[in-house]
């Protein structure tokens, strides 16, 4: 009797625990159905809209179309009449942080070329108002900014403790540098006057200079020449102390000539040791001067000028400056906000009307 017992017990147990994996699987069937369901439902989603597209784009192509061909003519018999522009660019690298007043100079100097303040422009650039007149744009970006990125990135695991940077992955410090923190910079000027560049370099960088940034450039350029004057005379001592070790070698080599071949192996070895660390040493510090010599070359100015402004600018190619194209699109965007008025004010007197209706 109690071996039928235990015998019923043990296959309850094990018909209990099928029931529980049963169960198991078919929620885990159904979560996996939910998830392949959300994911087809939000495909279906976007092709419907992409057929509306589709649709609304059939319906008033003819509009469109015309409204485009319209603004490229409007836009081309301009760009005929209008003078044409030139552009030159500038690169520079900056030091000391002063990306933030670069950007802030560019866009006040932008400003006024926006307000067609010539004269203001004249003063600040110190050029003739003329040729103030002329100027189109002024901007600046990152050159080559995700190039530039990786090279500050590179520069700071160099120059900080590992201790902080091993888990400091490249996306982290993606997020916490702005676009002026960057090393290197572009300056881009557009003209209807092709030899005005060359003239307005000078002027950018007095403008964008100032004595906070003169001052911290003075001290970090005297640190780094106290900096170059102890390692040049420790490398000095290190040349000196090599010798003394030489000497001293060779006179123990002529008291050792008469011991024991052990002796001087003894003495030769050590020598040899000796000679090897303060190699290295030497070594060291002629990295450090030539670390310190490039640093000294790059940070001896505020704003390195890397390449100037053209003496004559090249035509601007650039299609978004073009008149047809900024007219094409302006008609697009005119007729493709009245399409969708006409829409709108459709569904709103058809809603009106459903309204109405609900209430009978």
């Amino acid at each position: 009797m109690e071996k039928n017992e235990k015998t019923n017990q043990s296959s309850k147990t094990q018909q209990e625990e099928e029931i529980d994996l049963g169960n198991l699987f078919i929620i885990i069937g159904k979560g996996i159905k939910n998830i392949f369901n959300f994911i087809g439902n939000i495909f279906i989603g976007l092709f419907h809209y992409f057929i509306l597209l589709l649709i609304f784009l059939k319906r008033h192509a003819l509009k469109l179309g015309l409204a485009l061909l319209l603004g490229f003519i409007v836009g081309f018999v301009f760009h005929k009449l209008d003078t044409k522009s030139y552009v030159s660019d500038m690169i520079i690298e900056t030091n000391y942080g002063i990306g933030v007043q670069l950007y802030k100079q560019i866009d006040y100097l932008n400003n006024l070329v926006k307000k067609k303040d010539s004269v203001a422009l004249s003063k600040v650039l110190n050029i003739d108002v003329n040729d103030a007149v002329s100027i189109n744009e002024i901007k600046a970006s990152a050159y080559q900014p995700e190039r530039n990125l990786y090279k500050a990135y590179d520069e700071y695991l160099q120059e900080t403790d590992t201790i902080y940077t091993r888990d400091y992955t490249f996306e982290d410090y993606k997020k916490r540098i702005a676009e002026y923190d960057l090393r290197y910079h572009k300056i881009e000027i557009n003209s209807k006057s092709k030899t005005v560049f060359t003239e307005l370099s000078p002027s950018i960088i007095k403008l964008v200079e100032n004595d906070y940034y003169k001052s911290v450039k003075k001290l970090k350029v005297g640190e780094l020449n106290q900096k170059l004057k102890v390692l040049n005379k420790n490398l000095i001592q290190i040349d000196s102390l090599r010798k003394t070790y030489k000497e001293v070698a060779l006179k123990e080599a002529d008291k050792l000539s008469s011991s024991s071949t052990i002796e001087i192996s003894k003495s030769d070895s050590k020598t040899e040791e000796n000679d090897i660390k303060l190699f290295e040493t030497t070594n060291n510090l002629l990295y450090g001067i030539s670390q310190t010599n490039a640093d000294l070359v790059r940070k001896d100015k505020v704003i390195n000028i890397i390449s100037d402004f053209d003496k004559i600018g090249v035509p601007d190619k650039s299609i978004t400056h073009k008149k047809y194209f900024q007219f094409a699109a302006l008609f697009f965007g005119l007729m493709l906000g009245w399409i969708l008025l006409r829409l709108l004010n459709k569904f709103l007197n058809n809603y009106n009307l459903s309204k109405e209706k609900n209430k009978y």
